[in-house]
């Protein structure tokens, strides 16, 4: 089947008369009705009832025009769509993101991107900053958004979001406001922290955090997720340290308190590949506001 026959079938479908058909394309009635019998033959169907007096669509004919107007847009719009795709205006970026960045940075990136660049889909997973890192590398991912990665010379970083970390204690807890005043006051507790396995350098900050005020934390529990940890710290099953974000999820039975005496803060930053072949991938990297020092 040839493009040029089904736009010949659907002038005769419209017209209904193989001579005006003829007339509004600028070609010869027995050429157009060569060209539609020809059609007739490759579908093995027949796609008019010919009389003397009239031309009507058959079943399959109907079936027909009604699919072609359709097929023959999106061919003819395929083009625009292919320049797009090259250039970036129409494509998909893959994200993986720790859980703090949904509270923070990537809504409204994502609205801004969404504004800007309507043409462009994007896939969103939740992911620890370890598995994130390798399904970068792998092209499963176009940008991760994760802590503390590693150095790399084919990845370029940037610290999106900032903030202190807080003591998170059960709300029944002794310690309170007035009355803490260092983490060495809980060197006898037990700590939920994120395993070594979620990120190397996100573990290492935060054990220095508890090193630095004299002790190594004794493990309750280890879990890659933020929210999890607040329920196992309202349970009463350990304490732990998380970014100040998380208390915007945090239930009534927990309790925030600022360390003092540090100078560490949680970090995410915003990870992809030099040569990535996303053409896409600009317009969201365009959108990133690094932290400043």
């Amino acid at each position: 089947m040839e493009l040029r026959q089904l736009r010949y079938f659907l002038v005769v479908a419209e017209e209904l008369h193989f001579r005006r058909a003829a007339d509004r394309i600028y070609m010869a009635q027995p050429a157009l009705s060569r060209q539609i019998a020809m059609l007739e033959q490759k579908m093995g169907v027949q796609l008019f009832d010919r009389t003397r007096r009239s031309v009507s669509l058959t079943p399959a004919g109907e079936m027909l025009q009604s699919q072609a107007a359709a097929l023959l847009q999106q061919f003819d719009e395929l083009p625009h769509k292919i320049r797009m795709a090259a250039s970036g205006f129409m494509g998909e970026i893959k994200i993986g993101y720790v859980g703090s960045a949904i509270q923070t940075v990537l809504p409204g990136l994502l609205s801004q991107l969404g504004r800007k660049h309507p043409g462009i889909q994007t896939y969103l997973s939740e992911l620890p900053s370890s598995v994130q890192w390798e399904q970068l590398h792998k092209n499963q991912l176009d940008i991760a958004f994760m802590r503390n990665p590693p150095a790399h010379p084919q990845v370029t970083s940037m610290i999106v979001w900032r903030e202190p970390f807080f003591l998170v204690l059960p709300k029944e807890h002794r310690l309170n406001a007035r009355n803490f005043h260092s983490l060495q006051q809980l060197s006898d507790e037990r700590f939920i922290l994120p395993p070594a396995a979620d990120g190397e350098g996100y573990y290492r900050h935060m054990l220095a955090l508890c090193e630095e005020s004299g002790f190594t934390p004794a493990l309750a529990h280890e879990t890659t997720h933020g929210h999890t940890i607040l329920k196992l710290v309202e349970s009463g099953l350990g304490i732990s340290i998380l970014p100040l974000t998380f208390k915007k999820i945090a239930g009534d039975g927990i309790r925030f308190l600022k360390l003092p005496q540090t100078k560490r803060n949680a970090e995410l930053t915003a990870v992809w590949l030099q040569d990535s072949k996303n053409a896409s991938l600009k317009f969201i990297t365009e959108l990133l506001k690094p932290v400043l020092a």
